[in-house]
Order: structure tokens, then C-alpha cells, then sequence
């Protein structure tokens, strides 16, 4: 028999189990189990009740485990590290992600600069009643992305329609898919290709932490090889994007040296 894959939900909604953005996760992780044994564990952000993050960058430039928070936080990032996947969810707000999803996202700001989820496969979702889903979709994804995990889809439904019957059988067929793919790249184990906008993340990084000699973030890349790599990982990058890439950083490096960076209008 299978051992059952484990997966760790973090929802962002103060409506906690009683939230569609729940519900939905609930739905995915049933039509899972259909297809061989899963165990989510589900993390309510409200329930965690960690203050607003006050942007110290003490778990930045010393370590995480300096955090204030940490005795709450690291054993959540443990669970993370230990899921063979993770599922990030939270409602749209006001047209945006909810506090509670990036206060939460806040304390893993060293995660950004020191990335370790390589080849942990992520989904995310969100739900509204009326706009705003790409938005708090390209949010989590990036965030997850960002951590080193391979997004590998993501679903938004609209909690308006979900008393229609023609809709819910949409949501039903979208659960299915988003269920199969999320086992099925869980089970290749594969590291997914970046986009664009992944290599441009990952430039960025890198040309911060080059000028960053000596602290905990320059020996962390130093001793992975990243200071002078196309990526993170050796996975196939698309040649254009990859040229594209090096040559913007190189321009933003320039720029850098030459303090030629201008404030953003």
C-alpha cells in the first residue's frame, strides 16, 4: 500500500473552517484521497495569532531563528520543509490578498533571500465574491515560487455562484483537475522549468546578495554555487528568456555600482 502523501494547507481567511476558501481546500484534498492515500493538515493563520511582522530583517541578515516569533513560526516552516506538498489559500480582500495570508508571509521573508523548497510542488487557490483573483493568485504563487517551490496550478471560484447548480459542476470538474495534477507532479518528483519572471526574481536576488559578502544570505549562495548560476536548479531554462535575463541583470548591476538607480514613479 502507498504511504499517504502529506500536504500542508495554510489558509489565510479569519473565517477559518467555516470559509469557501476552506471548503474548496476540503473538496481538492477529498478528490486526492480518491486517487491514492493524502494527509492535509490544516494551518488556520488566525488561529496561529502571530503579531504584524515590524520588517526588523533580523531572520534576513542574522537568521530566522533570531525572529521574535520564531517559537511560533519555525515550527510551522518545519512542517513546510517536511510536506511532500504544500497548498497556500486566502480570499480576496478588498481586491487584494488578506492580512492575515502577508503578515503571515512576512516572517518568511529570509525565505526569499534563502530559498530551500526545490522541488516541492505547491498549489494555491483563493476565493471572492466578485473580483480580484488573479491578483491574490499571482501573490501566492510568487511567494510559493519565490521559496524555491514549483507551482504547478491554482484555482479561484467566485463564492457568489456557488449556489448555481451549472457552477458548482464547474467547481467540481476544476477540483478534479487541480487534484490529479497536483498528485500526479507530487508523484514524478521533477523540478519544474522557470518562467521569465522566475529568472528576473532569481537575478535580483542574486545581484543583492553579491554585494551582501560576509553575511549569513552571501555564504548560504556561495556555498550552493548560485552567485554565478543562470538558476537555482539545472533544470532546462528557454534560451532567449535566459539571455534576456542575464542581460537586464547585467544592466541592473551597472546601474547599481553606478548609483544610476532612480526612485519609482
Amino acid at each position: 500500500m502507498l504511504e499517504p502523501l502529506k500536504i500542508l494547507a495554510l489558509i489565510g481567511s479569519p473565517r477559518n473552517e467555516e470559509s469557501y476558501t476552506c471548503k474548496i481546500i476540503r473538496q481538492i484534498d477529498g478528490k486526492m484521497n480518491a486517487i491514492r492515500p493524502t494527509e492535509v493538515e490544516y494551518v488556520f493563520l488566525q488561529k496561529v495569532g502571530v503579531p504584524f511582522c515590524d520588517g526588523c530583517l533580523t531572520c534576513v541578515s542574522i537568521g530566522e531563528s533570531v525572529c521574535p516569533e520564531f517559537a511560533t513560526i519555525g515550527p510551522i516552516a518545519a512542517k513546510m520543509d517536511a510536506a511532500d506538498g504544500l497548498i497556500l489559500g486566502a480570499p480576496v480582500h478588498t481586491f487584494n490578498v488578506t492580512g492575515l495570508m502577508k503578515n503571515f508571509v512576512e516572517y518568511f521573508m529570509y525565505k526569499r533571500n534563502r530559498p530551500s523548497f526545490f522541488g516541492k510542488k505547491a498549489i494555491v487557490t483563493t476565493t471572492a465574491s466578485g473580483g480580484g483573483h488573479k491578483i491574490v493568485l499571482d501573490f501566492l504563487e510568487g511567494t510559493a515560487t519565490a521559496w524555491g517551490c514549483d507551482v504547478v496550478t491554482r484555482l479561484g471560484i467566485s463564492s457568489a455562484q456557488m449556489q448555481k447548480e451549472a457552477y458548482i459542476e464547474k467547481v467540481d470538474a476544476c477540483t478534479d483537475e487541480v487534484a490529479r495534477t497536483f498528485i500526479d507532479e507530487i508523484e514524478k518528483g521533477e523540478l519544474g522549468s522557470p518562467k521569465f519572471r522566475h529568472l528576473m526574481n532569481f537575478r535580483a536576488m542574486q545581484n543583492m546578495t553579491r554585494s551582501q559578502k560576509g553575511s549569513v544570505n552571501y555564504r548560504y549562495w556561495e556555498e550552493r554555487n548560485w552567485l554565478d548560476a543562470e538558476y537555482y536548479t539545472d533544470v532546462p531554462v528557454n534560451p532567449f528568456a535566459r539571455f534576456m535575463a542575464g542581460r537586464i541583470s547585467r544592466k541592473m548591476r551597472k546601474s547599481m555600482r553606478k548609483g544610476n538607480a532612480t526612485p519609482i514613479r
